[in-house]
This record gives C-alpha cells, structure tokens and sequence, in this order.
C-alpha cells in the first residue's frame, strides 16, 4: 500500500523460487490471496503486559488501555494482536480503523483478496545483539531492533541510528528479507470485524451461555489487573528511556533525568534548524513540566511542530512558556479548552528569528 493514496501500488511476487517486483498499471488487476504491507507511519506498535485469555479479551483490554493515550475513539480505533515474547509481553498494533478499510478496498479494487495485513517495518529481519536493522522504504526509513520497530522521516532516522551499531540493507537485497518478512508475519491486522469468519462453524446454547458469562467476568478482570499492569509497564518504559538515553549519550548516566539530558545533547549537537533538532528541544521542554502531557505532534511543512498538549493546572502553561524562553522557542496557544479536570491546549512551536 502507498503511503499517498495517489501512488501507484507495487507488487512483490513470492510465487515459486524467486521474488519479483513491479509496479501496478492503472488499469492492471491481480488475481488470488494478497498480503497488504501498510505504511507504518499510519501504525503504531508496543509490547504490552495483558492478561491471559483469548484475542478479543487481549485487543479489549487495550483498546481501555490507550483509552486516555490515542486521539481516535473506541469505535474509529483498530487493534490487532499477535505474539507472546519470551517474556510474556503481547505484541500491539494499532492504527485507524478508516484507514484500514481504505486498504482493503484499494486492494478489492484490483480483484485481489487480502488475507493478512502488517506494518512494512515488521517485514525487516530482528536485530542480534541490540544491533538496529535500517531499510530504505521509499521516502521513508524503516528502523527495527529486537523489542522495537517503527517507519520515519529520513531525518529523524538519522537522529535514532547516530553513533548507534546498526545494518543497513542493501537495496539488492532488500526484496529477498521484505519477502521472508511477509511469508511469517510477527500479526496480522485482520482481527475481529476485519478477520476472515468461518461460516460453517456451529455456536450452540452451550457455547453462548459460557459467551455471556465470559462478557460479565472479563472486564472484571480487566480493571483488576489494570493497575499492576500500569505500574509495570510505566516502570520498563522507564527504564528502556534511560537505556536509550545512556547508548545515546553515554554522559546521560551521571543525571537523574538521563532521557532529558540525552536529547538536549543531542539537539545541541546537530545544531541545525530542522525536524530533528526542533523536535528533540520541544520534548526537553516538555519534560520540563511533569504536570503536561503530549497528546499529539505533527511536524509541517513551514518548518513548525503543531501538538496538541494537556495539564492540570493553568500555571503549567506558564512553565512553558518560560522553558520556550529560555531553550529559544516561540510558543503560540491557539485554542486552550477545559473538561473533565484537565485543561487542553493546541500549540504551534517554532525557532525564534
């Protein structure tokens, strides 16, 4: 799938031994199951801690999970989940549900059935070691490495992978682990409305009757293990952002906020005006405030960060207009609303001339 809905599709032939690429005529169609790999700037992925049960138990315990952290309602909200670690973590993938539906009907557009759906950084290969796997994805840069993957801007890519051992995929190469990636999906984004139902399957009183108890205990045990499971999960996202901090700028160890020092180190080293450098001094002043918290970050075109942030208290915003001062950023409020006991404002952040 394109990551403009104006680009052409391209087709990645498995059949037999080798593996073959073309790009899709306009008026070509194809014939027979597909796997759709999906832009993965349009998904998100996470590990997560939930409890033991079946698919639908796991994809709601995360949907109430994400229910203060994701910008998209329940009902335009798409999860699917796929593997167990070793440490009985759940792989997540989330992206919206339109979005989707746009793919799938893009594809059905072709004549062609879509029997699995992946983000395309999940197609590269894990990492050994700690080692980070780079894949030129078009216009974007692919990142994984054991425990992580994501799709960015190539600037940002370049923030993440600098002074960092890492792999870079050849382009010769590229098809043949795209390939591999695709014959093993880590999840398949067809789940629940999306998935593939077998009709021939009987449900007898039996079954519904242990169906509708189930729908009464299960949020039960959601909510009991919401909390334990929260701490945790804050605790190891902690300690990874100290982690990565630290393999970034060795010097981090020595401060208490190492993830804060990190990217004001490196916000100071490449010394530019661009993405990376106006992303990594807007996040040092928001951890400059713990009572703020970022709901949304869109970087544009004009060379500006427009998010969308909340808080607590109105003084927060006065924090923050002092920590733009002093790290030499404008800060403009557009719109600020008030509900529910916190206060939302929608920012727009550039360099002081």
């Amino acid at each position: 799938m394109p990551p403009e809905p104006d680009a052409p599709l391209e087709v990645l032939d498995v059949t037999g031994g080798g593996v073959s690429r073309w790009t899709l005529a306009p008026d070509e169609g194809l014939d027979g199951p597909v796997t759709l790999v999906v832009p993965g700037a349009e998904t998100t992925a996470r590990w997560m801690d939930l409890p033991t049960g079946s698919p639908a138990q796991a994809r709601s315990a995360v949907a109430f999970r994400l229910e203060d952290e994701v910008a998209l309602g329940g009902g335009d909200l798409h999860i699917a989940v796929g593997d167990v670690d070793a440490d009985g973590r759940t792989l997540v993938v989330w992206t919206a549900r339109e979005k989707l539906q746009a793919w799938l009907e893009l594809a059905a557009a072709r004549g062609a059935t879509a029997v699995a759906a992946l983000p395309d950084y999940l197609l590269l290969p894990d990492g050994q070691d700690g080692e980070l796997v780079v894949a030129e994805l078009g216009a974007r840069t692919a990142l994984r490495e054991p425990g992580g993957a994501m799709t960015v801007e190539p600037d940002l890519a370049a923030l993440l992978i600098e002074n960092r051992p890492h792999r870079l995929i050849p382009a010769a190469d590229l098809d043949r682990w795209l390939a591999a990636g695709a014959r093993a999906p880590r999840i398949n984004l067809l789940q629940g409305r999306f998935g593939r139902r077998d009709q021939t399957t009987a449900r007898g009183p039996r079954r519904l009757a242990i169906l509708a108890a189930a729908l009464v205990i299960s949020p039960l045990i959601v909510l009991a293990t919401q909390i334990i499971h929260d701490v945790l999960t804050a605790q190891a996202m902690e300690k990874r952002a100290t982690a990565l901090a630290v393999s970034l700028v060795p010097q981090a160890a020595r401060y208490e906020n190492a993830a804060g020092y990190a990217l004001s180190r490196l916000a100071a080293a490449r010394g530019g005006g661009g993405f990376s450098d106006l992303v990594a001094v807007y996040f040092t002043m928001i951890q400059s405030t713990p009572g703020v918290r970022l709901d949304s970050l869109v970087y544009g075109e004009e060379g500006v960060i427009r998010s969308t942030i909340d808080y607590v208290n109105a003084s927060d915003m006065d924090q923050l207009r002092a920590a733009a001062k002093r790290l030499r950023l404008e800060l403009t409020e557009q719109s600020t609303v008030a509900e529910g006991g916190r206060i939302t404002s929608d920012l727009v952040i550039r360099r002081q001339p």
